[in-house]
């Protein structure tokens, strides 16, 4: 009788479940009546859950207790439906997130949705990174406000300067912590050949293609969770993953070209001829023995319209336990200026796989190998463009025995383009593995393995047909760089009545190892043996071994309540770069409140306020900079020997950035237009600098925390939906910056000097030129003799004469030397930003950025070269027929003359700084995407066809190339300089994506 009552009992329990665990219908659609597929539909508090098919319809058996469910898609707000009656076949209609509201976003080790943040981060999706030609993981960071974005030189491949809401340091590094799915990955410049100022970007080996969104932490509460590695702000970069759903197949290429945007008016063999005899008294030939017949335009013969094209092949899809993502990649770049070329062959694949309700595994690979053909760059006498630019017109391309024209050492542009070749070859492996096990739907442990591998070799082969080297010269180096990361959390997420609480603890363990080789060989026996066992001189063999441990622990806080926000984040970091104090800590706090979180505030959707404070560190100053250090090469005869090549300081600790952030963000009209608002502060202590010892102690500086440094600014991003109807949409989008930057302590507040004219002073922003400030041009010889007169020991500019400059005395002392220098500019801008329009009209689509930079001043050094009509470099067109001649003839261009007499000419002045401003029509694109019905005939989900641009238009006073470059590369102080730098390129291709 007991055992009829059980199977009653289980039997009346089953169809208790039954009636409980209903299955339910339905279907999505847009505002327009559009079926969204793939849209996820899951039961809330539960991992039960569904995507919608290709019609936007989806069944989903509700668990027991399950009365909601969250209904969310890419671009839409999320939606909470509360289920009513189990027979009810419902019709789900979601709304455009127009801003972007609901988007999910990663915020330190944690998801977080977009209206619930309180830090300051700016986001810019893979859409958009890969507008521009040759787009690179810097480049897509332009958009974002607060970031400035200056690509170091136009070659395909070539470094970039990222600062985010300002300069932080002299001697460490200025660039943000750049994290690809979780792994810090390793950035900066592998090249150990100098090819003037510029070096390769590690981050080219990452393939645009595969990015989903980027964002970019600014503020301290967002970043003190990097700790040591965060001054200067924090890039998260997340890759494509798979959703549920059908497979997808995408591929999409690209052809167009590079092109020369402008070329520099320089004077013609007979012009030239004509300056030579202004300047030596005879002809060319007679003066300089040059053939006068020739003239060679030396920039039409280097720089061609170059092809570039990318292709991409991707694979996505997975059910609701097992989601994924592959893609393979070529890219071939060439450069505007023959002979610069970088391809680079990519491939990835990511997995995310649900084994039960408890685990979960994920596992993200991406592989690339790249090929990087370099040419020699700026600041350099056998760089392509700068002879291109000095090298007289009168010089053949070749001679009449079949080799290449030179004169007065400089390199034949053509020979620089042809011969000469230098190849950094890069295999790179960034990935992770992680698996996460939930004790309960709210406490999850996770346990994740990250790994950064590159390999970077430097093949370079300099014939002897080039000026660079009388015999030929081989070198090579390898750059093998290993980080291992192991990474171990623990999570809460979970919620309170209406409290939603986050939390999460965590251990993470990293390694860096690496090591370095080089060589260099001399003296080959002809250009057709280039390889290393044929020299006869073995010049220099180097190497060396390093690397560093980071242990860190962290902790974070996440609370919402009724529209009130707060985190708070915690790490701490030993570094075995230091000594005296390995450990430092770093925390973050940061509050908000969204009176709009009930309801809208009149019109407003959102009106959030938001205060964070926090510190963050820098400890990017090389492994052993605290330690005493020896190097071999002490040699006596053949005795070998050792002696000491560095002072350590034990006592050197992190540079230290505190920062407060005010912020503001609003929306209103149902989201139609967002805007958001934020003003830092942010003080640098303990900068690391080189502090002056006595020579005594056989070194003259020693490493040392010895300086201070401040940035104060203000941030706005507003975003506007001009149009939004079925056929027609519009949307805009503004972001502008203010960045004041001082340096505020030095040791004994004593300046220091970098590049050709810049000073670190107190005081005074970095980048800032420190010169003589002229005052016009003496036009006769009694003004001469007027300024003679103020003093009666020297004259005021000792041999004057009229036509050369005249300077301003600063010091009122009657004479003119360096205690008349004064700052003259300055690199940084005031104001950067750019305006972003998309438009889309049925299937066309067309979009276009503008790209700002206001205020800041570029050191034009090509002017003390090319227009100092003093040697026997061609001059630009505008210097020679603008030269003074005679009285009257103005201000602009001094005498030709040469010698001595040239020497007040010279002189480091304001007569080289430009106003750098400009607007960029930076990248513009017009594409059709085919309608659906007509494309299904032929198994084709998607199609579209595009044209774009970059670099298109640029409106500015600068007279060089380009008023973005700096001839030395990521130089944290040298920066806004141009001496003889490759300028970027225009770009064009067209395009074709298909779907299947």
């Amino acid at each position: 009788m007991d055992r009829i009552k059980l199977l009653l009992v289980v039997l009346l329990s089953g169809c208790f479940a039954v009636i409980q665990a209903q299955a339910i219908t339905g279907k999505i659609i847009d505002d327009d009546g559009t079926p969204l597929i793939g849209a996820s539909v899951l039961v809330e508090g539960t991992t039960t859950g569904t995507v919608t098919d290709i019609d936007g319809v989806f069944t989903l058996t509700v668990p027991e207790g399950g009365d909601r469910l969250i209904i969310s898609y890419t671009g839409f707000e999320t939606q909470t439906v509360e289920l009513t009656d189990p027979d009810d076949d419902y019709e789900i209609t979601l709304s455009d997130d127009a801003i972007g509201l609901d988007e999910v976003v990663v915020v330190g080790y944690s998801p977080v949705r977009r209206k619930d943040i309180v830090g300051a981060v700016s986001s810019v999706s893979g859409e958009d990174v890969n507008r521009e030609a040759g787009a690179t993981v810097q480049s897509g960071l332009r958009q974002a406000a607060g970031v400035v974005v200056q690509q170091s030189n136009g070659a395909p491949g070539a470094g970039y300067n990222i600062r985010v809401r300002g300069v932080t340091s002299v001697n460490a590094s200025n660039e943000p912590l750049f994290v690809v799915d979780g792994v810090p990955v390793i950035a900066g410049d592998f090249s150990q050949q100098g090819v003037g100022g510029q070096g390769t970007n590690a981050l080219a080996d990452i393939n645009p293609a595969d990015i989903e969104s980027i964002e970019v932490l600014k503020d301290a509460s967002t970043t003190a969770i990097y700790g040591s590695r965060a001054a200067n702000g924090v890039v998260l970069i997340t890759t494509k993953s798979g959703k549920a759903g059908r497979t997808n197949i995408n591929f999409s290429t690209t052809y167009g070209f590079n092109e020369l945007i402008k070329e520099v008016d320089v004077v013609d063999g007979i012009q030239y001829n004509e300056y030579v005899k202004e300047r030596y008294g005879a002809d060319a030939n007679t003066a300089l023995g040059l053939d006068t017949t020739v003239s060679s335009n030396w920039q039409e013969l280097i720089f061609d319209r170059n092809p570039i094209t990318t292709n991409q092949l991707s694979v996505s899809g997975g059910d609701q336990k097992t989601k994924f993502y592959g893609s393979l990649g070529y890219d071939d770049l060439q450069g505007a200026l023959n002979g610069t070329r970088f391809k680079r062959y990519s491939g990835r694949l990511n997995l995310d796989h649900t084994a039960s309700d408890k685990l979960a595994i994920n596992f993200n690979l991406g592989y690339t190998n790249s090929n990087n053909k370099r040419l020699q760059g700026d600041n350099n006498i056998y760089g392509a463009l700068s002879s291109a630019i000095l090298l007289p017109p009168v010089v053949p391309i070749r001679n009449e025995d079949g080799s290449y024209g030179s004169a007065f050492g400089l390199e034949n542009p053509v020979a620089a383009t042809e011969v000469y070749e230098n190849r950094a070859l890069t295999n790179r492996i960034i990935g992770n593995a992680g698996i996460t096990y939930f004790l309960t739907e709210s406490f999850s442990l996770k346990a994740k393995l990250g790994v950064d591998n590159v390999n970077y070799r430097e093949n370079i082969f300099e014939p002897r047909s080039l000026q660079s080297t009388a015999q030929g010269q081989i070198v090579e180096s390898s750059n093998v760089r290993t980080r291992l990361i192991n990474e171990y959390l623990a999570s809460y997420n979970g919620s309170f009545g209406g409290t939603s609480i986050s939390s999460t603890i965590g251990a993470i363990f990293q390694r860096d190892d690496v090591r370095r080789n080089y060589f260099q060989t001399d003296d080959l026996p002809s250009d057709n043996f280039p390889s290393a066992d044929a020299a006869a001189t073995p010049a220099t063999v180097v190497g060396d071994r390093l690397g560093s441990t980071l242990q860190s622990y962290i902790a974070s806080f996440n609370m919402n309540n009724a529209g009130l926000y707060i985190t708070a984040s915690l790490r701490a970091d030993g570094s075995s770069r230091f000594v005296n104090d390995k450990w430092g800590y770093f925390p973050g706090i940061a509050a908000g409140y969204n009176f709009a979180n009930d309801g809208k505030v009149g019109q407003f959707d959102q009106v959030k306020i938001r205060a964070s404070i926090g510190q963050t560190g820098n400890n990017n100053i090389g492994d052993f900079a605290t330690r005493p250090l020896f190097a071999g090469g002490a040699s006596y005869l053949t005795t070998p020997g050792i002696s000491q090549s560095q002072l350590g300081n034990p006592d050197l600790k992190w540079e230290t950035t505190t920062q407060f952030n005010a912020g503001l963000d609003l929306a209103l009209l149902d989201s139609r237009i967002g805007a958001t608002f934020d003003f830092y502060i942010k003080n640098t202590d303990d900068l690391i600098l080189n502090r002056p010892i006595p020579t005594t102690s056989g070194f003259g500086t020693v490493v040392a925390n010895v300086g201070s440094m401040r940035n104060t600014g203000v941030e706005a991003t507003l975003t506007f939906v001009n149009v939004q109807e079925p056929d027609f949409n519009w949307t805009t989008t503004l972001t502008g910056a203010y960045n004041k930057n001082e340096v505020t302590e030095l040791f004994n507040d004593q300046p220091q000097d970098f590049g050709f004219a810049t000073r670190l002073a107190v005081g005074e922003p970095v980048g800032s030129f420190f010169g003589l400030e002229t005052d016009g041009i003496y036009q006769n010889q009694a003004e001469i003799d007027a300024d003679n007169a103020r003093n009666d020991d020297r004259d005021f500019i000792v041999g004057a004469q009229p036509g050369d400059f005249r300077f301003v005395d600063q010091n009122n002392d009657g004479i003119i030397n360096d205690d008349d220098r004064t700052f003259i500019g300055s690199a940084l801008p005031d104001f950067t930003g750019g305006v972003d329009n998309k438009l889309s009209y049925k299937g066309l689509e067309f979009q276009f950025f503008l790209q700002f930079s206001l205020g800041n001043d570029v050191y034009n050094n090509n002017l003390a070269f090319a227009e100092g009509l003093n040697s026997v470099f061609a001059p630009t067109v505008r210097a020679y027929e603008g030269a003074w001649r005679e009285e009257g003839d103005g201000d602009d261009f001094p005498r030709i003359t040469g010698g001595q007499s040239a020497d007040n000419n010279r002189q480091d002045s304001d007569r080289y700084v430009e106003d750098a401003s400009f607007v960029r029509l930076k990248t513009a694109s017009l594409g059709y995407n085919f309608e659906e019905n007509l494309l299904q005939n032929v198994g084709i989900s998607s199609l579209r066809l595009f044209v774009s641009g970059t670099n298109l238009i640029t409106w500015t006073d600068y007279s060089w190339f380009d008023p973005e470059v700096n001839t030395f590369g990521d130089s944290n102080v040298a920066l806004g300089t141009d001496f003889l730098t490759l300028p970027q390129s225009r770009s064009v291709q067209v395009g074709l994506n298909v779907g299947f």
